[in-house]
């Protein structure tokens, strides 16, 4: 879920958090965009019954005195232009970082005390988001249901030895799907499959923001070697591939793009060999 939501950007991120507005408060929330002279009155979608006001920002990847200067301009211009706001949330598809949290609760909650103002960052809007049917999450999400998925064509996976191996596959993909692992693994082996594969994801996400800077694209290959390693002393091996053309989304005209594909084996010696 989160996977999914990281990836949205701009105008495809509002509109899904419309989505989202509009299954928590059916027969309320109104989606707003911007027209004529005055934009969108800093409310990008709202419930006129409950007054809730929401603004929906992708701040991946921004400087923190954007995103603090974007919430006080998108707050205070909400309460100048619309009545009796009980509730504003801000919607993003980051964690804050702690200067931006610190900076509404200690100077934007103390300044608006009849307000409620909630941030919705990731996780809360993927809890929020997997707590609903699974029909309402892929109308959310717009997403290829299970019944709709194609069938795979052969992909070779490599066994991935170092960092340089695996980065490719990294940078290039745009989702990724379940890993398979051992079926007798032990509890300490699962975790680390688990961590290595989160960060694995993890370096795919920022890879865009990485890739103009070589140093940075050394260390994060240095770092992935590491991984591979660590699950090497377990005497587990990764195997790695990408699915070109996979549709990332759904209806009639998905978005298509490749996905990763992980694969963890336990190594075994071969026969004669020492």
């Amino acid at each position: 879920m989160e996977g999914q939501l990281l990836r949205l950007e701009g105008n495809t991120f509002q509109d899904c958090m419309d989505r989202l507005g509009l299954e928590l408060y059916p027969g309320d929330y109104q989606p707003v965009r911007a027209a004529g002279p005055k934009g969108d009155t800093k409310n990008d979608g709202y419930c006129p019954k409950a007054r809730v006001f929401f603004a929906a920002h992708a701040t991946r990847g921004e400087r923190i005195d954007k995103t603090k200067a974007k919430i006080r301009g998108d707050l205070e211009g909400c309460l100048l232009e619309h009545r009796d706001v009980k509730v504003w949330r801000f919607l993003t598809n980051d964690t804050l970082p702690g200067e931006v949290d610190q900076f509404i609760d200690n100077e934007l909650r103390p300044l608006y005390r009849s307000i409620t103002i909630e941030v919705w960052g990731i996780k809360r809007l993927a809890d929020e988001i997997s707590k609903l049917k699974r029909v309402q999450v892929d109308r959310i999400i717009d997403v290829v249901t299970m019944d709709d998925e194609p069938a795979f064509d052969v992909v070779v996976l490599d066994h991935m030895k170092i960092g340089r191996d695996l980065w490719p596959i990294l940078s290039g993909c745009l989702g990724w799907l379940p890993h398979e692992e051992p079926d007798d693994c032990t509890d300490e082996e699962q975790d680390l499959i688990d961590s290595a594969v989160q960060s694995f994801r993890d370096w795919s996400d920022i890879s865009g923001d990485i890739e103009f800077s070589r140093s940075s694209v050394r260390d994060a290959q240095r770092s992935i070697t590491a991984i591979l390693d660590e699950l090497a002393e377990k005497k587990l091996a990764l195997y790695a591939g990408a699915k070109d053309n996979y549709p990332l989304t759904g209806g009639p005209s998905p978005f298509l793009g490749a996905v990763a594909i992980f694969r963890v084996v336990r190594e075994t010696k071969r026969p004669g060999c020492a």
